[in-house]
């Protein structure tokens, strides 16, 4: 019985590590101004397949990501966001770190409350 255990304990660590290996941690700037933007960039990225976690902070503009790298590229999570009408910048060293301009025509159908270019918006929201 205690032979059987140990193998059990042996497997599920050696599946829970492999999982745990395949995990990766990023922060992507992230333009946008409001809880509306708040609420589109993480469900954005929610439903991206590979994506563990996304928690966009509003006040340093920094979206923190887990994913699944084997599934998901961090430039593809950063030109996904763009589509949806936020310009991001990836800020880790081992990736070019350029701005992904969102299109225009994307951008200019976000909320009036969601114009990040806008310095009247940004300046209006606390």
């Amino acid at each position: 019985m205690k032979l059987k255990l140990s193998i059990l304990i042996g497997l599920l660590f050696a599946f829970y590590s492999q999982v745990i290996s395949q995990t990766k941690s990023e922060t992507i700037l992230v333009n946008g101004v409001c809880g509306m933007c708040e609420k589109r960039i993480e469900s954005n990225c929610l439903n991206i397949k590979g994506v563990k976690m996304a928690d966009w902070n509003r006040e340093t503009g920094t979206l923190k990501i887990v994913f699944n790298e084997k599934k998901i590229s961090l430039d593809a999570i950063s030109k996904s966001i763009a589509s949806i009408g936020h310009d991001t910048k990836l800020i880790t060293p081992d990736v070019d770190s350029r701005w992904i301009t969102a299109p225009d025509e994307v951008y200019e159908k976000l909320p009036m409350c969601c114009k990040y270019r806008d310095e009247e918006v940004v300046k209006n929201h606390p």
